[in-house]
């Protein structure tokens, strides 16, 4: 079963691809609770939970993921990730409070619909009779901007060098091969029929992106697609905006370095040539191997001025990959990298 979605021509029209810091926020803590456990979010989070407080954020860990849903004041859009973390918090704390009993009540009756067993929100509940709704959304932000600055602050240059990435991958789809074939390409589980875009997600009642459709890429899905409903007619459909850049970087263990190259060329630049059996950018090494950008484009410089780099350019980016001469020196002390693998 899919979920149909027709997107008229109007609603073609007003397509926007973007990414928001507060929806990155939001379905990291799902996936890493849950949602999408990728060998790279296994590491992220492992690296995470030591530095969060335990049992926090607790308000945040009670509706994320809870039946399967997600609250929409927690998912916002920005076009091309426009929006500061204090723009969006600003925003979730000024959300019209009729809407959030009525969301919260939606999750607790999808998690009932799924059989778990009294699924309540009780610091939520608490919150919300003594308090309101107002009080309820600032805890709520003050945990989000908490959690931000411990699991998500010290990782974004490299996130969102993925999702600059992924959106200049859009751009020239859009220019290639025009709206549909963007929307098409974002995932596996999109395809089109005429002007109805078929998503494969459980169905509920037919939908129609009038007013336009908003396509939110995240870091954190690996492959599946979320889907929103707004209540200015708009639709805001939520991918796995990493996809290529998870694809060229394969978010795959760094490579083994044998004794005689880190020697030769000290131990940063041999890992950073080590990993360079596939294509790279800066922004991808960098993350990969908890570097600087400026620190690891100095390295680059180096290793390419000795010729064991090749170097050319995609739109804006810049790739590096091992040279003919690096291959070589690099087989070279395979061996005994190979015995050191085999040995652990």
């Amino acid at each position: 079963m899919v979920q149909a979605l027709e997107i008229p021509a109007e609603g073609l029209r007003h397509v926007r691809f973007g990414w928001s810091m507060l929806s990155e926020a939001t379905l990291s803590l799902w996936a890493a609770t849950g949602g999408d456990q990728t060998p790279w979010i296994r590491r992220w989070w492992s690296d995470v939970r030591g530095r969060l407080t335990p049992g926090r954020p607790r308000l945040l860990r009670e509706i994320v993921g809870l039946g399967g849903y997600l609250p929409d004041f927690l998912l916002p859009v920005a076009a091309g990730g426009s929006s500061s973390l204090d723009e969006e918090l600003h925003a979730l704390v000024t959300t019209p409070t009729g809407s959030i009993r009525e969301e919260l009540t939606g999750a607790i009756t999808g998690a009932k619909r799924m059989g778990l067993v009294d699924p309540a929100l009780p610091l939520a509940t608490r919150l919300l009779d003594a308090r309101g709704e107002d009080a309820y959304l600032a805890t709520l932000a003050d945990e989000l901007r908490t959690y931000w600055k411990a699991a998500l602050a010290p990782y974004w240059d490299g996130l969102r060098a993925d999702l600059e990435l992924e959106f200049d991958h859009r751009a020239r789809l859009l220019a290639a091969g025009g709206v549909q074939a963007a929307i098409a390409d974002m995932s596996r589980h999109l395809a089109w029929s005429g002007d109805t875009l078929l998503i494969d997600i459980p169905p509920r009642a037919r939908l129609t992106a009038g007013s336009g459709l908003w396509c939110v890429g995240s870091a954190f899905m690996s492959d599946r697609i979320l889907m929103t409903s707004r209540p200015d007619d708009t639709v805001a459909i939520y991918f796995p905006a990493a996809g290529r850049a998870t694809a060229a970087s394969g978010r795959q263990p760094l490579r083994q370095v044998s004794r005689d190259l880190t020697e030769l060329l000290g131990a940063t630049r041999a890992a950073l040539l080590a990993d360079l059996d596939i294509v790279h950018t800066t922004a991808d090494l960098a993350r990969r191997h908890h570097l600087s950008a400026g620190t690891v484009s100095h390295h680059l410089g180096i290793l390419h001025k000795a010729g064991l780099l090749d170097r050319g350019r995609d739109g804006k980016r810049v790739l590096y990959r091992r040279s003919p001469l690096g291959n070589a020196l690099t087989r070279r002390s395979m061996p005994q990298a190979d015995e050191n693998v085999q040995a652990s």
